[in-house]
């Protein structure tokens, strides 16, 4: 294997096991996503092949040298195969390198099927209390990309 290719892949498997091991939901689902695109036609075999190995690390840390183990070669593999991939992977490197956005960021991770997802500043009160101030209110909604309900500005509707 060309030496480029070693370190390459070297670093590669170190930044996947350093997220697996990470508690960072929002920096996983970037590793998983980029990671399994690698593999093209087989990336959701991958994707849920890195769930498994998250999974065990998470669980017992002590792993991780299998875990890396096991991936250090698939990677070599298929940068052996396509040669476009060193660099989609370069890339994802320097994507997972950079550092986090400022500011908030919200997911919702999973489905959310008859249940109600609420976004707010402050939530407060207890059973049978009015929710006071401003927001969305989703209920009953569902939405591909834009936000779908009823606004309510301190108690006047838009």
């Amino acid at each position: 294997m060309h030496e480029d290719t070693s370190r390459l892949v070297s670093r590669a498997t170190d930044a996947l096991i350093r997220s697996m091991a990470g508690d960072e939901a929002p920096q996983w689902r970037l590793t998983l996503e980029g990671y399994a695109e690698l593999f093209a036609r087989a990336s959701h075999v991958a994707a849920a092949e890195l769930q498994r190995s998250r999974a065990e690390v998470a669980a017992r840390p002590d792993l991780a040298p299998e875990a890396a183990g096991e991936w250090r070669p698939k990677l070599r593999r298929l940068l052996e195969a396509d040669p476009g991939a060193a660099e989609r992977l370069g890339d994802l490197l320097r994507r997972l390198d950079a550092p986090a956005p400022e500011g908030t960021a919200n997911t919702v991770d999973g489905g959310v099927s008859g249940g109600v997802v609420v976004q707010a500043r402050d939530v407060g009160g207890g059973v049978g209390d009015t929710i006071q101030g401003d927001r969305i209110d989703r209920s009953g909604a569902t939405a591909g990309r834009d936000v779908i309900g009823v606004q309510y500005n301190g108690g006047r509707d838009r």
